[in-house]
């Protein structure tokens, strides 16, 4: 799908998806090895930009909020008059949640459209493949989701001068309320998550806080995409002695995991702590399974600030007054409004000038206040809240209770040659 200059989505055809990861691998040997596109812009040209947002697949739920960021902002942008003389234009590509497609994908956005960079990716598999494109290509890529942090090891996934992240990391996400909920309830966690790198690492971070501050995991377990049954897993949890159950699962494994677990009421001796849940998984948890569970995140739709009331009045406007944002909406907003400011300043539209131009700039009109892209590592400073589900919610507005907030949070240093 493309987004003309008046915002209107139009069909485009893509290619048929690559039928295995050997055909995958070879598409990216070939992004690695083609020379970049180089074209002429005149000041009525627009400004390109490949948006690839997980429109179909297990995590559409996500998918919708995603996009729709990136689109309410593009839309203030080119109302304002647009950047150097120049509209912004979506390029949408479906990632269908698959790493794979996130190749083709990119390299279509990058070699066929000739967009002047990329937003989005959803999951850090995702992010992944698109490293090498990126990198082969000479693009930035703006990512949006909260994320594991960033490990050399990862490369060029992350610890990648072309990428660019504006989501949390755990040490913003976890460790400002670990005090908290330790001192609360308990010090021993069980860790359960789905089976991936965001996840793993994840706890990896967190636990090195936790066990600072004189914590215990008495039990980890991954576990694979899409299991149906956690029969095991809850009596694992129920003799492991834990205090807090630390839940990084995903996607319908969310669902599953959290169903079973209320059927099995286990609600009543444990307390479960997520860093995935926000308003739009809470909303299809329902109140009964979601009541009592802590979140925590740099955003909900709940905050109550001024650029908050005023971003949620326009984006109910254009989608509908039932329509969700969560926090990956929120980044793909400022990501847009960021790059447009970053291609003002510098006063024109490149790699090397957008990279430069987004180092350590300030965001006053973020949802949720103001944000900073820090140039070390490229890593958002941001605030984080920690929330309550309430009992018997009937929607946004009454679901989170907030038990503590912090207005910025410098993330840990990026595990990288720094400056990126």
């Amino acid at each position: 799908m493309k987004k003309n200059n008046s915002g209107k989505i139009i069909q485009i055809t893509r290619r048929s998806a690559l039928k295995g990861m050997a055909t995958t691998a070879g598409v990216a040997a070939v992004s690695l090895a083609a020379p970049g596109i180089i074209r002429r812009a005149s000041a009525a040209d627009p400004i390109k930009v490949g948006v690839i947002s997980p429109l179909t697949g297990a995590w559409t739920v996500y998918g919708k909020a995603h996009s729709a960021g990136f689109e309410l902002a593009v839309d203030e942008i080119n109302a304002a008059g647009g950047v150097l003389g120049r509209k912004f234009e979506i390029i949408l590509g479906d990632s269908k949640t698959e790493p794979r497609i996130v190749v083709e994908q990119a390299n279509r956005l990058i070699r066929q459209e000739r967009v002047d960079f990329l937003a989005g990716t959803f999951s850090s598999a995702e992010r992944n493949a698109a490293g090498p494109v990126v990198t082969s290509a000479n693009k930035i890529l703006l990512y949006p989701t909260f994320y594991e942090g960033q490990e050399k090891e990862y490369y060029p996934g992350v610890c990648n001068k072309n990428m660019f992240m504006f989501g949390p990391e755990p040490t913003q996400q976890v460790w400002p309320h670990l005090e908290y909920m330790m001192n609360k309830f308990g010090k021993k966690f069980f860790m359960i998550g789905s089976d991936y790198a965001w996840p793993r690492v994840t706890n990896q971070v967190t636990k090195r806080r936790l066990l600072e501050l004189g914590g215990e995991v008495v039990g980890e377990v991954y576990i694979p995409f899409n299991t149906p049954q956690y029969e095991s897993v809850l009596r694992d949890i129920r003799a492991s002695g834990a205090n807090i159950i630390f839940h990084t699962l995903t996607g319908s494994d969310t669902v599953n995991f959290r169903l079973q677990y209320t059927a099995a009421g286990m609600k009543k001796d444990f307390v479960l702590w997520t860093v995935d849940d926000e308003e739009v998984v809470t909303s299809g948890l329902g109140p009964d399974v979601s009541a009592g569970d802590y979140v925590s995140f740099d955003y909900f739709m709940s905050i109550e600030n001024p650029n908050n009331t005023a971003f949620l009045k326009r984006f109910r406007a254009k989608f509908g007054k039932d329509a969700l944002m969560n926090t990956v909406g929120v980044a793909m907003y400022n990501a847009a409004h960021m790059a447009a400011m970053a291609i003002e300043k510098t006063g024109e539209v490149s790699t090397d000038a957008l990279r430069e131009g987004l180092k350590d700039i300030e965001f006053e009109n973020g949802p949720q206040g103001k944000v900073r892209m820090r140039g070390l590592d490229h890593q958002m400073v941001l605030p984080s809240y920690l929330m309550r589900v309430r009992k018997g919610w009937t929607g946004v507005n009454d679901m989170f209770e907030e038990i503590q907030s912090f207005p910025s949070v410098e993330p840990l240093d990026a595990r990288c040659q720094l400056p990126l």
